[in-house]
């Protein structure tokens, strides 16, 4: 594609997705691969303002120093500051429980807004484009993903624009080509290890074989549907504004007036006006058959069955939480001659006394909380192992969970994790004995 040409299109888009302003300074995470390298060209071609970003996960070796000096040749090439920083990807892998893949973008994202109040940047661009908006679709439609998810990436999501949406990775490259300018290849994209680079290098491609003009359609789909989700969304706050009432902190929901409203699609539309409170669309079930008085905890709040009303308000944090003393024996024997499987990992478990460090603090399952059982290499969704168990939402609201530091150890009454766990240097352990499974 012609310099210009493409420059020209991306600029059109830019402007009638209202993405960036003249006015704006901009962070620009640049990886060194095409489309970032690209990215960062166009906007300087365009008269933005810009800071790089390049992050150094060290995950490749020697590839991930390459990377590292592309970026900053690039930039004093191009007389751009560029700002790099190194991650221990492992170690927060370990400290979170998430997967490689989570723990870089939780890293960079945090890195990044770190740097916009630093610098009194007011965003930061990265190099997403339209196959991986086609990608990003086709992994939200196999999480079984409602409408927003269907909405794949938004030019403007927050203070993170995507300039390069309306264009493609042969585009891109194709531009840079013309321009003569140099990118480094990240070799991991080329393993179909991960969900989405098998889309990209298996399953896409295939499609596309076989139905040449798929990707546009699904484009002008995504687009049809972001229209839909606009107006969706405008419904729901009017039903807001119509059903909600404020006292204070506590959000009041006349049930009976939604019911009326919307009739037998209550489900999804008190789903929609809870869901930013932390609540799911399991509970939502739960609420809407209850009876007064019943009540319903998520991560952030609590909610109440009124009559015909359901009040929401904060958690201060220690509802139905009792104390570690007020649940289990604690006891710290010397290590010499324990054997650990004389403990079930259910209703007695141990530590290695290290763990006392810790701030140890016992609270009930969130949304999204992750776990790593002992025996196991990698985590699990706490959700996950409730599901497996087959257990009510009741039940899952009385479990409880032991934390260190905010890490989950141990899932009280099911199962221990693997973090503080005996090893062969251990000197002292903590022995935990439950005494009742009625919290």
């Amino acid at each position: 594609m012609e310099k210009n040409v493409f420059i020209e299109k991306v600029a059109k888009f830019i402007e009638s997705h209202h993405i960036l302003s003249p006015n704006e300074a901009y962070l620009v995470a640049v990886s060194g691969g095409a489309d970032s390298v690209v990215l960062l060209r166009v906007m300087l071609e365009l008269g933005y303002r810009c800071t790089v970003a390049h992050c150094n996960f060290h995950l490749r070796g020697e590839e991930s120093v390459r990377d590292e000096h592309f970026v900053t040749a690039l930039c004093r090439d191009l007389g751009v500051e560029c700002i790099v920083t190194h991650f221990d990807v492992p170690a927060y892998e370990r400290a979170h429980g998430v997967s490689t893949e989570m723990a870089c973008r939780e890293l960079r994202y945090a890195w990044f807004r770190e740097l916009m109040r630093e610098h009194s940047l007011d965003a930061v661009v990265v190099a997403h484009h339209s196959d991986d908006n086609v990608e990003t679709l086709f992994l939200n439609l196999m999480r079984g993903s409602g409408i927003a998810g269907l909405t794949a990436m938004r030019p403007v999501s927050g203070d993170v624009r995507r300039p390069l949406l309306g264009v493609s990775r042969g585009e891109i490259e194709a531009f840079a080509a013309e321009i003569g300018q140099t990118w480094v290849t990240d070799s991991t994209n080329l393993e179909s290890i991960v969900k989405r680079n098998r889309l990209r290098n298996i399953v896409i491609p295939e499609l596309l074989r076989q139905f040449p003009d798929a990707q546009s359609g699904i484009l002008r789909t995504i687009g049809n549907v972001q229209q839909c989700n606009s107006l969706y969304r405008q419904y729901i706050d009017e039903l807001k504004q119509a059903c909600c009432s404020t006292d204070g902190d506590i959000v009041r929901i006349n049930l009976a007036s939604l019911g009326k409203r919307v009739g037998t699609n209550i489900h999804t539309a008190l789903f929609e006006i809870i869901r930013q409170y932390g609540f799911n669309s399991a509970q939502v079930n739960e609420m809407l058959a209850a009876s007064t008085g019943c009540r319903f905890i998520s991560g952030s709040h609590i909610g109440v069955i009124n009559r015909d009303f359901l009040d929401i308000s904060p958690s201060t944090g220690d509802e139905e939480i009792p104390s570690i003393e007020q649940v289990m024996n604690v006891e710290i024997r010397d290590a010499a001659g324990f054997l650990p499987r004389s403990l079930n990992g259910k209703t007695a478990v141990c530590f290695d006394a290290s763990i006392l460090n810790a701030k140890l603090e016992l609270r009930h399952w969130q949304q999204g909380d992750r776990f790593r059982p002992f025996g196991m290499k990698g985590t699990r969704l706490v959700s996950d192992i409730f599901s497996d168990l087959k257990l009510s939402e009741p039940q899952k609201r009385r479990v409880l969970l032991l934390t260190a530091d905010g890490d989950i150890v141990w899932i009280l009454g099911i199962r221990s994790g693997a973090l503080y766990s005996m090893t062969a240097s251990t000197k002292r352990i903590l022995v935990l004995t439950l005494r009742s499974m009625e919290f």
